[in-house]
């Protein structure tokens, strides 16, 4: 994804590497996991009422567990090297090698999980008409179907942080 995909008013490239990882850590993970499952909850209800919600429901679940794996990863191998990286050039050290080698092969499959659920979510407008509920529908399916957008144009801050600052910045480092 370009800088001209993503619009933002945040100067996030003005940003430290570690808070970077810090907001994406604490904001997009944290609000991933928290509002993705509720909103996941919430499709499911309203798929029972409005079968052709079931597709998106599916693509949504496939979605927010794939996406609760990848940032299992990011938290648990991929950033703590980040920030080891990141705290070792502050102080001016020499860091220790990523265990197996680059950190360029688990930076490539995570930008591949990001090109994959970019994927997902452009099935999901589509099933969607655009994130657009039916005429006259009830109150809860079109703010549920508000909040779906929403979660996307979150999703896209977060690619767009690291596969446009986070990642390249990690690797200049190294």
């Amino acid at each position: 994804m370009s800088q001209k995909q993503f619009n933002t008013t945040i100067p996030f490239e003005t940003w430290d590497l570690d808070l970077l990882v810090d907001y994406v850590l604490k904001f997009h993970h944290r609000n991933t996991r928290k509002y993705g499952y509720e909103l996941l909850d919430r499709l499911n209800a309203l798929a029972a009422k409005h079968p052709e919600l079931d597709r998106v429901v599916d693509h949504f679940r496939n979605s927010i567990a794939d996406l609760d794996l990848h940032c299992q990863k990011e938290e648990n191998v991929l950033y703590p090297f980040i920030l080891e990286l990141f705290n070792a050039s502050e102080l001016g050290q020499q860091h220790a090698q990523f265990h197996c080698g680059s950190i360029q092969y688990p930076i490539n499959a995570m930008m591949a999980d990001h090109g994959d659920e970019t994927e997902r979510h452009k099935r999901i407008e589509e099933l969607t008409n655009g994130y657009t509920a039916p005429e006259g529908a009830e109150p809860e399916y079109v703010k549920a179907i508000e909040d779906l957008h929403r979660f996307r144009d979150y999703l896209l801050e977060h690619i767009y942080l690291e596969d446009e600052i986070i990642f390249p910045r990690a690797l200049a480092l190294e």
